[in-house]
């Protein structure tokens, strides 16, 4: 979901309206642009909705997934706490999907043999696999896209993407910790402020 709706720039661009009550972004240099990264990971999660159907996947199952194995790439253990503080689940939402993804063959369990306690996951060659099918339209049509870039414009893509990356990231983590204190503001029988709104006083009880 976009934060506000987009109108043309000058520079053809997506840009935001400047209505009263919009962003308080508005006017910042290259604000257009994070409504064209919105509008990228939308059209990329609307793509992984339609072909995970066709593997029998839940859409946690996809996000569990691609967790392990980005841990498995980057050589450090996951384990089911790991997927269940980055995709917000509770523990026994975790174990359904992670079991339901052992019982499809793309996830293996496996103990740490620097502690025999602790069980990492580890993605399977037949979650490989799959992942290739399931993503080699996407990989196609944007690597052709790629390929019309010069090596500059490639290098700043690579450079700046995992800034952007890590930004959203940052945001996430903030984005939670201002939900836990809007709940405790809640039990409290206070309503967080918007932008400029005075506290609600707590009803008498």
């Amino acid at each position: 979901m976009q934060s506000d709706e987009g109108t043309t720039s000058t520079s053809g661009a997506a840009a935001p309206d400047r209505a009263p009550g919009g962003s308080p972004h508005q006017g910042r240099r290259g604000f257009d642009v994070l409504f064209l990264l919105q509008q990228f990971s939308t059209e990329a999660e609307r793509y992984a909705d339609q072909v995970r159907r066709g593997f029998g996947l839940a859409h946690k199952d996809v996000h569990a997934l691609n967790e392990v194995m980005q841990a498995n790439r980057a050589g450090r253990p996951i384990r089911a706490g790991d997927i269940a503080r980055r995709l917000v689940l509770s523990g026994s939402a975790t174990t359904t999907v992670i079991k339901r993804l052992v019982a499809a063959g793309h996830l293996v369990r496996t103990v740490d043999p620097r502690d025999r306690r602790e069980v990492s996951l580890r993605a399977t060659e037949h979650a490989y696999r799959s992942g290739r099918r399931m993503f080699s339209a996407m990989g196609e049509e944007v690597l052709a896209v790629l390929d019309d870039c010069t090596d500059e414009e490639i290098e700043v893509l690579r450079r700046r993407l995992p800034q952007l990356t890590d930004a959203v990231r940052r945001a996430g983590r903030r984005a939670g910790e201002s939900g836990a204190a809007d709940g405790a503001a809640a039990e409290d029988g206070t309503a967080p402020a918007g932008p400029g709104a005075a506290p609600r006083p707590a009803e008498r009880r």
